[in-house]
C-alpha cells in the first residue's frame, strides 16, 4: 500500500490531494488559472525559440560563408544529423523552462508540485525507477540481440565521423528532452484537467492524443505511443509524481538514440510491425507491474495531505482591562476547526 506525504502549511488549502488534483491546493484557485498558465508558457516558449533562432543564425554566420546555406538546407527531421538533432532537442527542451516559469508566476504553490506530491523531485525514488527501467531495457535489448544472432543477422554497429558527436549529444540533451515532455504532458496537462475533473481517468486519457500528435508516427507506431502514454499517465497518478514515467522515458530514448547513432536503429522510423508492437507493449506492462511492486514495498507517497497549523495560545496582555468577575474583559475567539476533505478522485483512493 502506498502512503501519503503530510504537510502543515497555512498557505495551502487543507485536504487530501492526488497528483492530478494538486492544482487545487492554492487558495482562491479559479478554473481559468491553468489556462492562463498555458498562455504565458506558450508566450515564453515562442520567445525562447526566437532567441534560440537568432543565436543559431549568428553561429551560422560566424562559421563561414556557407553557414547560412547549410542552415537553410537543414532537414530538422533527419535525427542522424548532429545539427538537426541538436535543433530538434533544444526546441523540445525549451518547453521545460517555459512551463516551470509560468507555473511559478501563476500556478500551484510550491512549483515543485509539478514534480510530485512532495513538492519536489524525490531523487531516491527516481534513481530506483531509473535502475529498474535500465535493467528491463538491457533484458529486452539482450533478447533482441540473441534473436538476431540466431537468425543469422547479428548486430553490426557502424562508426563514422559523426558517431561520437551524436553519442555525446544524446547523453547531453536526451534526458532534458524527456523531462520536458513529461512536465508538459504528464505534469501541466494532467494537473490542468485535474483542476476541472475529479476522476483521474479524465486527466490520464485526454492528454494522450496530444502526446501522440506530437510525434511523427503513423499506423501501429501511433498505437504503441498511445499505449505507452496511457501507462505512464497511470503511473504518475499511482506513484504521485513524474519520476517513474520520466525514468522510463529517459532510458527508452537514450537506448533508441544511442543505437541509432551507431546504425542499429532507424531514427527516421515512422511505423512498426505487429511483432514490435507486441514486444513494446509487453515491456511497458512489465515496467508498470515492477513499479507497482516497488510502490508497495517502499510505500511511496501517492497523495499529499495538507493540514492547517494548530491554533496557538494567545497570552493575556499584562495591561488588559478586567471585567466584573476579575477575568479579562475581552478575549480572542478560537480559530474555527477546518475539515480535511478528500480530493483524490477515483473509485478506490489510497488512504494516507
Amino acid at each position: 500500500m502506498s502512503s501519503a506525504h503530510v504537510v502543515v502549511d497555512p498557505y495551502e488549502v487543507p485536504g487530501v490531494y492526488a497528483y492530478h488534483r494538486l492544482g487545487r491546493t492554492r487558495p482562491g484557485s479559479r478554473w481559468w488559472r491553468p489556462l492562463l498558465v498555458g498562455v504565458v508558457a506558450g508566450a515564453l516558449f515562442v520567445v525562447l525559440l526566437a532567441v534560440g533562432g537568432v543565436l543559431v543564425a549568428v553561429a551560422a554566420l560566424a562559421s563561414g560563408p556557407g553557414g547560412l546555406d547549410a542552415l537553410a538546407g537543414l532537414d530538422v527531421l533527419d535525427l542522424s544529423d548532429p545539427l538537426a538533432f541538436t535543433v530538434g532537442m533544444l526546441t523540445i527542451i525549451a518547453m521545460l523552462p517555459a512551463v516551470v516559469v509560468a507555473t511559478r508566476l501563476l500556478g500551484a504553490r510550491p512549483t515543485g508540485l509539478l514534480a510530485s506530491v512532495a513538492g519536489r523531485v524525490r531523487w531516491g525514488w527516481a534513481l530506483r525507477c531509473l535502475a529498474l527501467s535500465a535493467v528491463l531495457a538491457l533484458v529486452v535489448q539482450g533478447a533482441d540481440l540473441a534473436i538476431a544472432a540466431a537468425q543469422g543477422t547479428p548486430w553490426q554497429p557502424r562508426v563514422d565521423d559523426t558517431t561520437w558527436v551524436l553519442l555525446g549529444l544524446v547523453l547531453l540533451l536526451v534526458p532534458a528532452q524527456c523531462v520536458a515532455e513529461e512536465v508538459v504532458f504528464r505534469g501541466y496537462l494532467v494537473q490542468t484537467l485535474g483542476a476541472w475533473a475529479r476522476h483521474p481517468a479524465v486527466a490520464i486519457v485526454l492528454p494522450v492524443p496530444l502526446f501522440v500528435a506530437g510525434h511523427t508516427y503513423v499506423g501501429l507506431a501511433m498505437v504503441d505511443t498511445a499505449v505507452w502514454a496511457l501507462a505512464m499517465g497511470w503511473l504518475v497518478w499511482r506513484t504521485g509524481g513524474l519520476e517513474a514515467a520520466a525514468a522510463a522515458h529517459v532510458v527508452n530514448n537514450l537506448v533508441v538514440f544511442a543505437l541509432g547513432s551507431v546504425g542499429l536503429a532507424d531514427l527516421d522510423l515512422v511505423d512498426i510491425g505487429p511483432d514490435a508492437l507486441a514486444v513494446s507493449t509487453a515491456s511497458t506492462l512489465a515496467y508498470v507491474g515492477l513499479v507497482e511492486v516497488l510502490v508497495r514495498r517502499s510505500r511511496v507517497a501517492s497523495v499529499r495531505v495538507v493540514t492547517a497549523p494548530a491554533p496557538t495560545a494567545v497570552a493575556t496582555p499584562a495591561a488588559a482591562p478586567y471585567g466584573p468577575s476579575g477575568g479579562p474583559a475581552w478575549s480572542l475567539p478560537d480559530a474555527p476547526a477546518r475539515d480535511v476533505r478528500p480530493d483524490v478522485g477515483g473509485p478506490a483512493s489510497p488512504r494516507p
